[in-house]
């Protein structure tokens, strides 16, 4: 059994506050993609007033510093705590051990924290400037980029919203996987007995029109979401965009500080890898991952963007490694979240785990025979074998990108609530 344990997640997604109506939406074969209005890109977005800020002094005094990737980093973080017991209203309350003994990763890009109107520029110029990229950031990076005194603007409000006083670390960039960057960064500090308690925020708000210049240059963007043009079919023609957060608290199953938490799954392994190409980078990861868990997955959460070459490239690294098994990927429904999209499908699959169902690809019409015969769910939910072991994939987007990761979820016997009621009563 897995020391490290799952015992709350929270989503801000298009379908609303929760895992549970994206769940849902996908499940019922909706597709949350609104219009492509004035761009060429329709996006799955996410209602900028849902999400309601915090009451209280403290944070009426810092509203004023925070952008909306801040707001939806609290808002996801709120949905993790209180799924987990913890009232996020009362940070101090007793029952929940050292706060030194807690901490936070973030999993931020260039779109949602200081630096989102100058990275894109960066990343664009790169593509064509002569200068060498050391040379190009020296030079064109603004002075105020190097006074920052903390890892990420948006974790100290997760941090005022847990009340944990550890590790406050964030994984910066597109090349977190995902955010399976931060989930493994998150699993070391715990493994290493650094921490008892983690929460993993990550948020991916809408992005500048320099960024989307910027991804569709390096690989196009798809224009149409309409069916047929979803993940793994064979008329897909580039990723549908998403905007979202998500958070996944993960803590140690039997903590020295603190009673047994209540688990939701068991996270097995999670391995980020940097290779040659981003096909290499997909099957170190696989194989590591899966090494590490010594567990097969009966199910596959697959990155799935719908690029023609990326669903390509996952498929040839994957399936080779966990046979004909069931698979279905968010992406149809929900979009490429970039800083996030792994972390969105983290929680998808406890939730997966926990109804023992896995829900369809959204937008998928006719599979392409040429992806080697992945066994997608179409059309409904198919039932899975409890308590079931999930892998999920994070890909970066970009032909040019290198990294990947992969994360092994386990599921859980018996209700999370059962298992509380029993601890209670053994107590």
């Amino acid at each position: 059994m897995s020391d490290v344990i799952v015992t709350g997640t929270g989503v801000i997604s298009p379908a609303g506050l929760g895992t549970e109506p994206l769940w849902s939406a996908m499940a019922a074969g909706r597709s949350l993609f609104g219009p492509a209005g004035p761009l060429p890109w329709p996006v799955a977005a996410v209602d900028r007033g849902a999400v309601e800020w915090p009451p209280g002094k403290p944070w009426v005094d810092n509203r004023k510093y925070a952008n909306l990737a801040a707001h939806w980093a609290v808002g996801a973080a709120r949905l993790a705590l209180r799924q987990a017991g913890r009232d996020p209203d009362a940070p101090d309350s007793p029952g929940w051990g050292d706060p030194e003994r807690g901490g936070t990763v973030m999993a931020v890009g260039s779109t949602g924290d200081e630096l989102g109107d100058v990275i894109p520029r960066l990343a664009g110029m790169a593509l064509d400037d002569p200068r060498p990229l050391a040379t190009l950031l020296y030079e064109e990076v603004p002075d105020y980029s190097y006074i920052r005194g903390i890892p990420s603007q948006l974790g100290q409000f997760v941090c005022m919203t847990t009340g944990f006083r550890g590790s406050n670390v964030a994984a910066y960039g597109e090349v977190a996987a995902g955010g399976l960057g931060a989930l493994a960064l998150a699993l070391r500090l715990l493994e290493s007995g650094e921490l008892d308690r983690v929460l993993v925020v990550g948020v991916a708000p809408p992005s500048s029109v320099t960024a989307l210049h910027s991804f569709d240059r390096d690989e196009p963007i798809g224009t149409e979401a309409a069916p047929g043009r979803g993940p793994f079919d064979e008329e897909r023609a580039g990723p549908l965009l998403g905007q979202g957060a998500a958070a996944v608290l993960l803590e140690r199953a039997a903590p020295a500080d603190a009673p047994a938490p209540r688990a939701l799954a068991r996270l097995l392994a999670c391995e980020t890898v940097v290779a040659a190409d981003r096909a290499s980078a997909t099957g170190l990861a696989v194989r590591s991952a899966l090494r590490r868990a010594g567990e097969r997955p009966d199910h596959w959460w697959a990155h799935g963007s719908g690029s023609p070459a990326a669903d390509r490239e996952e498929c040839s690294a994957v399936l080779p490694q966990i046979g004909a098994v069931p698979v279905t990927s968010s992406k149809g429904t929900l979009g490429l979240a970039l800083e996030c999209s792994a972390l969105i499908d983290t929680a998808l699959a406890v939730e997966s785990l926990r109804r023992g169902q896995l829900p369809p690809v959204g937008l998928l019409r006719r599979p392409d025979p040429r992806l080697g015969g992945p066994d997608t769910v179409t059309g409904q939910a198919r039932p899975v074998p409890g308590p079931g072991t999930a892998l999920i994939t994070g890909i970066d987007h970009g032909r040019s990108s290198a990294s990947a990761g992969a994360l092994v979820l386990g599921g859980v016997t018996g209700d999370p609530g059962d298992q509380q009621a029993r601890r209670e009563e053994e107590l």
